[in-house]
């Protein structure tokens, strides 16, 4: 399964569609010719907007950048394993 998306900017779309799954919005990172921006925003859970459209002839990147440094869940002798903190667990590790 692919992680990422590119397109060529064409200064007038600012709509963008991706393919891959992800756990978090915060999760899904852009790039414009290579330096990342946060003026976008999810009108679908498969699609980026941004703010103002690239320029023509702009690279942009759209992929998952998944945290590997801490689970999504923990989880501790006595507790109640929930199937949703698993299933998170391992598609983190999947991502």
């Amino acid at each position: 399964m692919a992680f990422e998306n590119t397109y060529t900017g064409n200064g007038s779309t600012t709509t963008y569609s991706f393919t891959f799954e992800y756990l978090l919005a915060a999760h899904v990172k852009v790039t414009l010719d290579g330096v990342a921006t946060t003026a976008f925003t999810f009108p679908t859970v498969t699609s980026v907007q941004f703010n103002t459209a690239p320029a023509n002839g702009s690279a942009i990147r759209i992929f998952r950048d998944t945290p590997v440094d801490t689970l999504q869940a923990t989880f501790f002798a006595g507790s109640t394993i929930a199937a949703d903190d698993l299933n998170n667990n391992f598609s983190q590790v999947l991502y």
